[in-house]
């Protein structure tokens, strides 16, 4: 087996920006999340309808996210994806920025803010997929997809520093200055996307195709490959996985454990950083067992059989231990599945990168849709239900520790000789 060539200097910069981006994505989504206990105390004054309307401005976002996915995956695919990028992140930071301005107890005008918020942030993941299926040669985009993804954790590390920050604990008071900064970012990045991908590189990124690529294939024909219907099964699990553990495990700590708000956000700072360091090591062993002689197919198996295994090994214990004396061996076990949960989007985006290059961007936006359309139904029925509330997560825990097994199992019936 040939050692890889050297990856230009200047294509990592790109993946670095994908990593901002993302960042300042989650930052944007997640501030709602970690501002939840004064956000919903405004906008309900009922604490029993609290997990409701919770769920309802998550769905709100989950399915406008879902459904401008597919839109974004088609615009990219034919359009400059260079403009696209920047005109997305415009769009989400500024709905960012109108959420800190919405008055209190106007939660329709909330969910309004939070579905723009999804239009705008959908095109991030395929862009970002994309972007990193023309710049990066195959056998290093578990690691670049790794790299960019993880800014998702970096971003939500951040967001509960800053509400330490600027948000009054006892008053709730700041909570809107947070939604407002956040946004406001984005100007910058903008600049810096502008800046680093002028000139050949712009048209290196907004290319389409590979050199000597195969003759177009339909878009339709996608669907008759068991390649997309693999990859569309391991998106599914591990978005699902993730994105619970996104919008309930601040509620288990405000509603079942009963932290404090500040322990609250040093808890959720230190589930991201487990969760960046999963994403950020989940591609070295892809790379590394390709490099020794394993084949990309069978290193991405691999690879995501054990993250499967570590999350619900950890899920189950965390979820019975008692809160008590056993708190912080809890806390910890929380912090190996976020770490493991997180790893299984670099295998995920590397299998949509590989199944036919020219729709890279609809096949992750299709996958993304469906992934959202079935996170969103189960935020809704959380809340319908009341399945969620103090004494009922662990339950919920365990049931979603076993859905990257699902994965892991799909990943084993990739078609050999296909990768």
């Amino acid at each position: 087996m040939s050692s890889p060539s050297p990856v230009a200097a200047w294509r990592w910069s790109v993946v670095w920006l994908l990593f901002l981006a993302t960042m300042l994505n989650y930052m944007d989504r997640l501030a709602l999340n970690n501002t939840q206990r004064y956000l919903l105390a405004e906008f309900e004054p009922d604490p029993a309808n609290r997990n409701a309307v919770y769920a309802n401005i998550n769905f709100a976002f989950g399915v406008s996210f879902a459904l401008f996915q597919v839109v974004a995956g088609f615009l990219i695919d034919r359009f400059s994806l260079r403009w696209l990028y920047l005109g997305a992140i415009v769009v989400w930071s500024g709905a960012g920025v109108l959420t800190g301005m919405v008055p209190a107890g106007a939660v329709g005008a909330l969910i309004a803010c939070r579905v723009v918020l999804g239009v705008g942030e959908a095109f991030n993941w395929p862009c970002a997929v994309a972007c990193v299926r023309r710049i990066i040669p195959r056998e290093s985009r578990g690691l670049a997809n790794g790299i960019f993804h993880s800014g998702a954790s970096i971003g939500a590390v951040a967001t509960p520093f800053l509400v330490l920050l600027v948000v009054n604990p006892a008053t709730g008071e700041g909570w809107r200055t947070l939604f407002v900064a956040v946004g406001a970012v984005g100007a910058a990045w903008a600049v810096l996307w502008m800046v680093t991908t002028r000139g050949e590189r712009a048209a290196e990124i907004d290319a389409t195709d590979p050199p000597g690529a195969a003759a177009p294939i339909p878009f339709g024909a996608v669907f008759d490959l068991r390649m997309f219907w693999v990859c569309l099964t391991t998106g599914v699990c591990v978005n699902l996985c993730w994105h619970f553990y996104n919008q309930w495990f601040p509620r288990y700590l405000t509603e079942d454990l009963a932290v404090s708000a500040h322990a609250e956000q040093l808890i959720l700072a230190g589930f991201f950083v487990a969760a960046d360091l999963g994403s950020m090591a989940s591609g070295w062993p892809t790379r590394r067992l390709a490099r020794t002689g394993q084949t990309v197919e069978r290193s991405r198996q691999l690879v995501m059989t054990c993250l499967a295994v570590v999350v619900l090994a950890a899920s189950v214990p965390a979820a019975l231990l008692p809160a008590g004396e056993a708190f912080a061996a809890k806390v910890a076990l929380f912090f190996v599945v976020a770490a493991a949960a997180m790893g299984g989007f670099a295998v995920f985006f590397s299998l949509a990168q590989d199944i036919v290059p020219q729709h890279t961007a609809k096949i992750l936006g299709v996958c993304g849709c469906m992934s959202w359309l079935v996170i969103s139904g189960v935020t809704k029925g959380i809340g319908e239900f009341q399945l969620a509330g103090p004494g009922k997560y662990a339950d919920l825990f365990i049931v979603i520790g076993c859905v990257p097994l699902a994965a892991a199992v799909a990943g084993w019936l990739w078609p050999r000789g296909e990768m």
